[in-house]
């Protein structure tokens, strides 16, 4: 079994290294409501929780500690050109239309709209496991976390839809 996310945190809390080791894992690693509360916990051992004067960079670093994790795992199994799609069009969904357009010209379209489907489903699957979390800072960090990749999955829904069946269409 690999390491797990909350001792990879407490190796790495920087959040761009942590990120890194994170993509290299492949979505190989569990995340269940279990191990979202542990490195929820690992999260707040470097970020304690102050309910008085709240550190909102902090907030903003712990849903996009959730964001990294959740998204990795979301691609587990999917074709690498269709994850490095994926992880630009989260990173930024202003460049949706542009990335599809490339995307497009360039690759084969109903990939893409199969891997959507199965990175679709595997948000849901996640987001059940979120929903397990007790009440509580770490669920709010997962549910903040899962709500931006929510966002950007509907404007991905719509570029896609508007592709048309064959790919032909804008």
């Amino acid at each position: 079994m690999s390491i797990s996310l909350a001792d990879l945190y407490r190796q790495n809390s920087d959040l761009e290294a942590f990120c890194q080791e994170v993509r290299k894992l492949g979505g190989n690693f569990e995340l269940d409501a279990r191990q979202m509360e542990a490195l929820g916990q690992a999260y707040f051992e470097v970020h304690p929780e102050k309910f008085v004067q709240r550190n909102l960079d902090e907030v903003r670093l712990g849903y996009q500690l959730a964001r990294c994790c959740l998204l990795e795992k979301a691609l587990a199994g999917l074709p690498p050109a269709v994850k490095d799609f994926f992880r630009q069009a989260f990173d930024q969904p202003e460049c949706i239309a542009g990335l599809l357009d490339d995307y497009r010209r360039s690759e084969n379209l109903p990939l893409l709209v199969s891997s959507f489907n199965c990175l679709q489903a595997s948000l849901d699957e996640l987001k059940a496991a979120i929903d397990e979390l007790p009440k509580g800072m770490i669920k709010e960090r997962f549910l903040g976390g899962i709500s931006t990749l929510y966002n950007t999955r509907y404007l991905l829904s719509i570029f896609i839809s508007r592709l048309g069946s064959n790919g032909l269409q804008n």
